[in-house]
């Protein structure tokens, strides 16, 4: 197989829906598509940056915006806001297939980022990915702080090196 950067997006996306077809998700390749196919259409969020911002936020104990988010990568949030939702659940599933706790628990809506909180929709759109990856989920809420809390205890327990996204 070529390299993810050097397949079409065609290629890429066939691969990836492939993967998922066969149930062959937990195959060492797949994550490496998932997160190319992020690259390209995050209209300049970049999936790597997001990792990192996720890591060292949750290094420091505290919650990230969207916008946050889009701005470590230089992006333009009115121009980025429609696809952060698919980019988050590119996250949230990268981040379960190496192992991870649900990165992008983390990351709120800016009125809520003293808190954590995430709106209905929000929080519907997290538990909806999280069930589709196998979790089970009887409390919302209780999961989403408790996916929180393993977020900043994964990130206390890499330290907040850079380098360290993969």
């Amino acid at each position: 197989m070529k390299p993810p950067n050097q397949l079409t997006d065609e290629e890429l996306k066939n691969l990836i829906g492939n993967y998922r077809r066969l149930k062959r998700t937990d195959d060492t390749a797949y994550p490496e598509l998932l997160e190319e196919w992020s690259r390209r259409k995050g209209l300049g969020l970049d999936f790597d940056t997001t990792m990192r911002a996720v890591a060292r936020a949750a290094q420091e104990g505290r919650f990230l915006s969207y916008k946050q988010l889009a701005e470590e990568s230089g992006a333009d949030w009115s121009r980025v806001h429609y696809v952060m939702n698919t980019h988050l659940g590119d996250l949230i599933e990268y981040s379960h297939r190496q192992g991870w706790p649900l990165l992008s628990a983390i990351v709120v809506n800016q009125r809520n980022v003293d808190t954590g909180d995430m709106e209905p929709q929000t929080l519907k759109g997290f538990v909806t990915a999280a069930k589709e990856l196998g979790y089970a989920v009887a409390d919302e809420e209780g999961f989403l702080r408790e996916q929180q809390e393993k977020v900043f205890e994964w990130a206390r327990g890499r330290g907040a090196s850079d380098d360290q996204s993969h």
